[in-house]
């Protein structure tokens, strides 16, 4: 059962005057989840569970991400995978936390996971409780080892900066190296700056994992629809390894310009 602490106000930054909806701090038996009520219910509007990338936590969905779907229609929830502990968690544990998220939403969900959260979902496709997901710069099945290596011989020092967001914090200099790898350059240098110092702390573990195989399950295996959304420009998660995920899942893709 989920249980109800505490709202978060803001503001629509487009229309000033219109309130988004508040994300709401959630409990359930393994950890907490933001979530979104939508202000008005829209027949046959998916439930959408929102799963953060390497290094953040469901903060980065309340930029407006969260509020804007729950807007829409959708009931939106983001849990956060736990890093604390004496022993760092492994991808299986981020699985297990998903897991328990989804029990406690007590509805099927459409997963929308980015980067590390997209490999967890895709681990996780066969569960009752997921509908579909929403791929974003996915971290593949095939494992990031052959793109972690091309950054290193390609972009040493963003290499360097991206190894060291399992540190508790990013030094600034860092930050500066990862705005040009991570952010569209249309992005605010002040807004990027404010994210990157709220990043750091992810699971040595879960990293090193993510760098091989994967056994996930095909999409089309378990009769889930899915989507895969990458940057044509994007140097961590490259343009070649979201085609490869989408054919792995039998999925439609598409490759943006200006993102990432």
């Amino acid at each position: 059962m989920v249980a109800h602490t505490v709202a978060v106000s803001r503001a629509s930054p487009h229309h000033p005057y219109m309130r988004l909806p508040d994300a709401h701090l959630l409990h359930h038996a393994r950890g907490t989840m933001l979530g979104w009520d939508p202000p008005a219910a829209r027949a046959g509007a998916s439930v959408v569970v929102l799963l953060h990338g390497a290094a953040c936590g469901p903060w980065v969905w309340n930029e407006g991400f969260g509020a804007r779907l729950a807007s829409a229609g959708h009931a939106v929830f983001a849990p956060e995978f736990r890093r604390g502990g004496k022993v760092a968690p492994d991808l299986a544990d981020y699985a297990d936390d998903l897991r328990t998220a989804l029990a406690a939403i007590r509805r099927p969900a459409v997963l929308v996971g980015h980067s590390l959260g997209a490999l967890v979902a895709q681990r996780v496709l066969a569960e009752p409780g997921v509908a579909g997901a929403v791929l974003l710069a996915p971290a593949p099945p095939e494992g990031l080892a052959w793109a972690n290596w091309r950054l290193a011989v390609a972009d040493p020092p963003l290499w360097r900066a991206v190894a060291r967001m399992t540190e508790s914090r990013i030094t600034e200099g860092e930050a500066e190296t990862l705005r040009r790898g991570l952010f569209s350059a249309a992005m605010p240098e002040a807004l990027a700056m404010r994210h990157l110092r709220r990043l750091g702390g992810e699971s040595r573990v879960a990293v090193l994992e993510a760098q091989a195989p994967q056994a996930v399950p095909p999409a089309w295996s378990v009769g889930k629809p899915l989507v895969v959304f990458g940057a044509r420009r994007d140097r961590l998660v490259p343009a070649d390894a979201v085609v490869r995920t989408a054919a792995w899942h039998a999925a439609p893709f598409a490759l943006l310009d200006g993102a990432g």
